[in-house]
């Protein structure tokens, strides 16, 4: 099958660029001819031409429903070359990534006569009723990550019958199990000291993110530097308030906290950790860092928000706390300490979960569902 779909950054600057990348690529194992547009250039670009039919930037992928007589005009003229763009590959579905990705998705469909399918990674409340009845005619079958993003979506007045909740997955090959060879290993690569009491955080140094939580919650801990590291890897976004951030997060780390850049490679600070933690204090669509870290036999301590709680179930849920606690957050660190002696089982718990229910073949087989339906 012939698809066109977009991205707005192709850097793997968070869990959107890599569900879209990872789907992507196993589409095209699959048999699927994908031809991708792209706004923002990155270090994926190398990567989606080894795959893709055809890698194409294009001035704007997303229209953003601006207000006003001269903003809608202004962003519709930015969606013209995606919309040519898609055209010309002659695709059989139009598949975007976001809900407004539908300023070029839905208008390259009714040229080309193709259905269009858009694959949600969160929730806007800014559209009216007017622009969601469009999309309810306009769109043939919504992907959402999470029952929580697709209820929001719901009671927003998206048609329920034209949405599938398929979760994200990761490939367990490339998150795998790590035992102690590894985590030794792994502590060495970035200079940790073994044996120590390692906590990883990575993603997004974003405030909505919760790492200054995370701080306040390592502090009460108390533990010297020789025996506990703290670990935040990752890099902020250009957002307005992104140096005081910075400069807060370090105003509350002590000796045993260490920022290290934000990196592909991220399964070698997970097999280092003991425990991941995600500590976020907005409403996850989803949680992808969460089964990136069980996946490797970590237990994650996260926050009871948005998506996460529909992967933190079974044995894992007693491991989740309320956002912003950071008290509640310091007390689920202290009783990980020393989990492996004590509770040996925990590591396959993690990993099964995400084998049980959290695969990229899984997200791919639900993705390719989708495109069966409105065939």
């Amino acid at each position: 099958m012939r698809l066109v779909t977009s991205v707005h950054s192709a850097n793997p600057m968070g869990g959107v660029e890599l569900n879209s990348f990872q789907v992507s690529r196993e589409l095209v194992r699959r048999g699927h001819s994908v031809d991708l547009l792209y706004r923002d250039p990155g270090s994926l670009v190398p990567d989606y031409r080894e795959f893709c039919r055809s890698v194409v930037r294009v001035p704007e992928v997303d229209y953003w429903y601006p207000t006003g007589r001269r903003g809608r005009p202004r962003q519709l003229a930015r969606m013209i070359p995606a919309t040519v763009a898609a055209v010309t590959k002659r695709p059989e579905v139009v598949y975007g990534n976001r809900i407004t990705s539908t300023g070029w998705s839905v208008p390259a469909g009714a040229i080309m006569r193709a259905p269009v399918i858009c694959h949600e990674h969160g929730h806007s409340d800014h559209l009216d009723q007017h622009r969601i009845d469009r999309l309810n005619r306009q769109v043939d079958r919504f992907i959402m990550v999470s029952r929580f993003v697709a209820d929001l979506w719901i009671r927003s007045g998206l048609d329920p019958d034209k949405v599938d909740v398929v979760f994200n997955g990761v490939d367990p090959e490339e998150y795998p199990a790590g035992g102690a060879a590894e985590q030794a290993e792994a502590r060495a690569a970035l200079g940790c000291p073994d044996p120590q009491f390692v906590v990883t955080y990575f993603g997004r140094l974003d405030r909505e993110k919760g790492i200054h939580v995370l701080l306040r919650a390592w502090r009460r801990l108390g533990l010297p530097a020789d025996q506990a590291r703290l670990f935040v890897v990752g890099a902020p976004t250009a957002k307005a308030d992104a140096a005081a951030y910075g400069a807060e997060l370090r105003a509350l780390a002590d000796d045993s906290v260490h920022f290290l850049p934000g990196r592909r490679d991220v399964v070698t600070p997970l097999h280092a950790a003991d425990v991941v933690v995600v500590p976020s204090v907005w409403l996850e669509p989803f949680g992808r860092t969460v089964i990136e870290a069980l996946s490797t036999g970590r237990p994650v301590v996260a926050s009871r928000v948005g998506g996460i709680p529909e992967i933190m179930t079974g044995p894992l849920d007693r491991f989740l706390f309320d956002r912003d606690d950071d008290e509640a957050l310091a007390g689920q660190l202290r009783s990980l300490m020393h989990w492996q002696e004590r509770q040996p089982e925990l590591a396959g718990q993690c990993r099964s979960r995400v084998l049980e229910s959290f695969t990229l073949d899984r997200t791919v087989d639900g993705v390719e569902a989708a495109f069966r339906s409105v065939r």
